[in-house]
């Protein structure tokens, strides 16, 4: 069957369906999914494959209403324990006749409750907090035939698990009678329930118990308005008044409405069907309707896990952008990177002589004039300290970026407490090795670029390390980041480099590497960064896809919509 087929798929979806942001409606929006999923495995699909197993009638309602005794009452046993005692019923007890014992010892309905088949004749089962959530079975031939009764936990129990398994067999029923006495009938929670059953068209009676003698006509006409303004006026409504019960029983006489309503539903293949297609098709159609608050809590999850995620990037792309603009406006070429470089190549008057060949450039920079050796190992060594201090400042700065602005969102100041912090050295350990890979990589360049050229002479007498060094200060040579005499220095330096570089491989081939390695530092300096920031992407958690239960409910609406049902 079609129908099937599309909700049994919506069902694997609902039982994926993970919203684990602290949103809004995430909570509201859990459970929904949670129930529908569970709804459709435990009702839903088992009818729509057995139209005519017995119908499943869950006898509920309020703490102390007389649940057990109605049910005792109606098969002639005292099978379900009834006690003054607080919570009572903790197992739920379903009774069947004989013959359909095969519809309920499988996991055709209610999979997910373990089965204990208890004997005929055997006293009610103690109530017990031990008691896991298991479903006593119970064979009785005074259940009117077609018909299963489970005597279910206290709607408004105080413990938590009985209410949650009240609610789980009432959405598993065919039908309900819903129990209530004179003092709680408008409670909030029954009345919640009472809502749920207008909303699904299910059959529903309701048993007005323990009313005091007089007033049954005035509790019954206020109660009746009530169900009439929650759409349920043609629910039978039942009145029992307070009377002595006969070996712990209410008498036939009393009961024979609630029976004659059962027979009425049950007496026959065709009413039992009617029946079971009424609440199936009520339960689809606000199942469905249901599920558009999880679509849209989906999406803002969605949403707010992009936004999260997209914070990262945008801090990272903030960092390089900084780190281009710094390692471009002479950020670098202070103090001690000065004073190295022109020990290296003397004044600005070295621009000048460049071109008087390479003799003089030679004895300069390889100290033959000296009588010195000129190294260029600590201008290096200045420069890569200042751009692993400025690196590693900037992956610190991004970190607390990217943390402050988590935590300023509710979503995500979980997702951001669960990030361990890096410690500061770290940082300092992943600009270093940066700044060391960068300017392995810079010289390789300048080393390249000589070889293209045959080892130009000019190369050969300068060397690769003074090149390199020269290159590094051209990329860092705007003096924008400069104030008073270090201008002047800088730019006369910065100068010299330039000249330096052009006099070997040409201007075009010195403004080429001077983009391309201040590119490569940008690049490596984004992959490292990203890179640092992956436990921010880790600790993000999975949030299901939109799109997917949004195919999955059109998909199942479309095929149930399309379908006449004649078969239900």
């Amino acid at each position: 069957m079609e129908e099937y087929v599309s909700l049994s798929a919506l069902e694997g979806v609902l039982a994926d369906v993970a919203l684990p942001l602290d949103l809004p409606e995430a909570a509201n929006a859990r459970e929904v999914a949670k129930r529908s999923a569970r709804r459709l495995g435990d009702h839903i699909l088992p009818r729509l494959q057995s139209l005519d197993a017995p119908l499943v009638c869950v006898v509920g309602g309020s703490t102390g209403a007389g649940k057990s005794t109605i049910v005792n009452s109606l098969v002639g046993q005292h099978v379900s324990a009834s006690s003054a005692k607080r919570p009572t019923t903790r197992s739920p007890l379903l009774l069947h006749r004989a013959e359909d014992a095969r519809w309920f010892e499988n996991e055709r309905i209610l999979p997910t409750l373990p089965r204990r088949r208890v004997a005929t004749d055997a006293p009610p089962s103690a109530p017990s907090e031990d008691v896991g959530n298991e479903l006593e079975l119970r064979a009785n031939e005074q259940v009117p035939g077609g018909l299963a009764i489970i005597d279910a936990p206290d709607l408004d129990s105080v413990v938590a698990d009985n209410r949650a398994l009240a609610r789980q067999l009432l959405d598993a029923a065919d039908l309900w009678v819903f129990v209530t006495t004179a003092a709680r009938y408008a409670d909030a929670v029954p009345w919640r329930m009472l809502q749920d059953a207008a909303a699904r068209n299910i059959a529903i009676a309701v048993v007005l118990n323990r009313v005091p003698h007089g007033a049954v006509e005035e509790v019954r006409a206020d109660l009746s308005s009530m169900l009439a303004q929650a759409g349920l006026a043609s629910a039978p409504l039942i009145a029992i008044e307070e009377s002595a019960l006969t070996d712990g029983m209410i008498s036939q006489e009393n009961l024979r409405p609630l029976l004659n309503w059962l027979t009425s539903l049950t007496d026959t293949a065709a009413a039992r069907a009617e029946t079971a297609r009424r609440t199936l098709r009520g339960s689809v159609a606000e199942l469905l309707d249901g599920l558009s608050l999880v679509e849209s809590a989906l999406v803002e999850q969605a949403v707010v896990a992009t936004d999260g995620l997209a914070v990262l990037d945008a801090r990272v792309d903030g960092a390089v952008r900084r780190v281009a603009t710094q390692t471009g406006d002479g950020t670098l070429l202070r103090g001690e990177v000065l004073a190295r470089w022109q020990e290296v190549v003397g004044t600005a008057e070295l621009s000048r002589r460049i071109d008087e060949g390479v003799s003089w450039l030679k004895a300069r920079v390889t100290g033959f004039l000296t009588g010195k050796p000129v190294s260029a190992q600590p201008v290096e060594a200045a420069l890569g300290d200042g751009l692993r201090a400025l690196l590693a400042d900037e992956i610190a700065r991004t970190h607390d970026e990217v943390r402050r602005t988590w935590a300023q969102s509710r979503a995500m100041r979980d997702v951001e407490a669960e990030v361990e912090p890096v410690p500061t050295a770290r940082f300092d350990e992943m600009a270093k090795e940066l700044t060391r890979e960068w300017q392995r990589s810079l010289l390789q360049m300048v080393s390249d670029q000589a070889g293209s050229k045959k080892l130009s002479a000019r190369f050969l007498a300068i060397g690769v390390n003074v090149l390199g060094v020269a290159l590094m200060i051209v990329i860092f040579a705007s003096t924008g980041g400069l104030t008073g005499a270090e201008v002047g220095v800088a730019g006369a330096t910065s100068v010299v480099a330039q000249r330096l570089l052009e006099s070997v491989f040409g201007d075009q081939a010195v403004s080429s590497m001077t983009k391309q390695a201040h590119s490569d530092l940008q690049e490596r300096f984004r992959a490292v960064v990203s890179e640092s920031l992956e436990p921010f992407t880790q600790s993000m958690p999975q949030v299901s896809d939109p799109e997917e239960l949004s195919r999955a409910v059109q998909r199942a609406r479309q095929t149930w919509e399309r379908g006449d049902h004649a078969d239900l």
